[in-house]
C-alpha cells in the first residue's frame, strides 16, 4: 500500500482510482457505467485489504463530486470507517497512536462531507487534444550535451490525440557542423546493446509534455515507402533530453556493454 500521509487522498491507490474516473467522466462515460468498470478491472485492487478501503473511498469521493453518490457506496465507506475497518488495518502495518488519533479524525471529516449534497456536479472538462510535434519523415537536427550536432529520424505522427506522440529513431549522427539531407538519408540508427538482445533506439515521444525542452531545426523531410510497425513488446518512450545524451553517452556505454552486432539504417524505411 503506498500510503504517505493521513489524509484520504495521500494514497496511491486513491489517487489512481479518483484520477482515472474522473478521466473516464471527462470522457462522457455515465457513473455507473465508470463505478462498474473500475470494479471489474480492479479485482486485485479489492482482493487486498489494505487496498480496497482506499478504492471505495475514491469512488465515494469522485461520485459525491459528481453530484451522483449512490448509496450502495456510501453505506459501504460509512461502514469502513463507523467500524474501524480502516483503523484495524492501519494498527496492523503498524501505525503509531497519534498517526491513528490522525486519520480517524480525517475519515470523520470524510465522511461528514459525503452527507453534504454538492450543489452542482462538477463539470466535466474537455480534453485537450495535440498533434505531434514532427511530421512523419522529418529530418531532425540538434544540439547534443558534447557540442555537437545529432540527428532523430521521425517515423510516424499523429492529430488530434490526448499525446501527439511521434515514433523516432535516434541516429549516430555526431558531428561539429550541422548534418545536412544527405547525412540523413545514409544514417545508422542507434542500436544498444543489451543483456538478451539489441535495441535499436526507436521510441515516442510526446507532444503535451514538450514546452520547448529541446532547440531543433528540421533540415528536410525523406519520405517513407515502409511504415514503421510498433511492436508492444519493444515499446518505450524518450525523455526530450534522451536527444540529447544517448549519442554523447554512447562510447562509455558501448565500453561496459559493448557493441549491438544488429545493425539498422534511416533507408530501412525509405
Amino acid at each position: 500500500m503506498g500510503t504517505w500521509g493521513i489524509k484520504i487522498n495521500e494514497n496511491d491507490t486513491f489517487c489512481e482510482i479518483y484520477d482515472e474516473f474522473l478521466d473516464l467522466y471527462n470522457d462522457k462515460f455515465e457513473i455507473t457505467e465508470i463505478t462498474n468498470r473500475l470494479i471489474r478491472t480492479n479485482q486485485e485492487v479489492l482482493a487486498v485489504k489494505e487496498d480496497s478501503n482506499n478504492f471505495w473511498f475514491a469512488i465515494a469521493k469522485a461520485q459525491w463530486i459528481c453530484k451522483s453518490l449512490q448509496k450502495e457506496v456510501f453505506i459501504r465507506v460509512e461502514n469502513i470507517i463507523e467500524k474501524d475497518i480502516e483503523i484495524e488495518n492501519w494498527k496492523k502495518l503498524g501505525a503509531s497512536e497519534d498517526d491513528l488519533k490522525k486519520r480517524k479524525n480525517e475519515l470523520a471529516k470524510f465522511l461528514s462531507s459525503l452527507k453534504i449534497e454538492r450543489k452542482e456536479p462538477l463539470k466535466r472538462k474537455r480534453k485537450k487534444l495535440y498533434n505531434s510535434q514532427f511530421v512523419k519523415g522529418d529530418c531532425v537536427s540538434y544540439k547534443m550535451r558534447n557540442g555537437n550536432y545529432g540527428g532523430a529520424f521521425v517515423l510516424t505522427d499523429e492529430k488530434n490525440t490526448e499525446l501527439g506522440k511521434n515514433y523516432i529513431a535516434i541516429t549516430t549522427i555526431n558531428k561539429i557542423e550541422k548534418p545536412d539531407l544527405e547525412d540523413f538519408k545514409k544514417a545508422e540508427i542507434y542500436v544498444k546493446k543489451l543483456k538478451w538482445h539489441d535495441l535499436p533506439q526507436i521510441g515516442y515521444i510526446y507532444k503535451y509534455s514538450f514546452d520547448n525542452e529541446i532547440s531543433y531545426n528540421i533540415v528536410g523531410n525523406l519520405p517513407i515507402r515502409k511504415n514503421y510497425e510498433i511492436n508492444p513488446n519493444k515499446d518505450f518512450g524518450f525523455g526530450w533530453a534522451a536527444l540529447e545524451i544517448e549519442i554523447p553517452e554512447k562510447e562509455n556505454y558501448e565500453e561496459l556493454n559493448g557493441k549491438a552486432e544488429k545493425k539498422l539504417n534511416v533507408s530501412e524505411w525509405t
